[in-house]
């Protein structure tokens, strides 16, 4: 649960430096997910954040990042797992 809180800040720290810069149209999107499967006991938590990052002054290049962590345990095990990825995409268009 720790990668979830450092997510969450690097999220909160994110959005607080695209404040102090001139204003400018940002779109975040912020899905949770949780499944459980009762067969194998187990259980997933997932929160994925996207974010347009920057976008040229006539919108022909965009940069677009995105993180997403994934908090998996099982009854049956006594530890559980995380994966965490982040991810950037650069759009040219012509």
């Amino acid at each position: 649960m720790r990668a979830l809180q450092y997510l969450l800040l690097l999220l909160v720290i994110s959005v607080g430096l695209a404040a102090s810069v001139p204003r400018q149209r940002r779109q975040i999107d912020l899905t949770v997910s949780a499944e459980h499967d009762d067969k194998d006991d187990e259980t997933e938590l997932a929160l994925e954040a996207i974010a347009g990052l920057w976008s040229s002054a006539d919108s022909r290049t965009k940069i677009d990042g995105s993180a997403r962590l994934v908090h998996r345990t099982q009854g049956t095990q006594s530890g559980s797992q995380q994966d965490f990825r982040v991810g950037v995409r650069i759009t040219f268009d012509k």
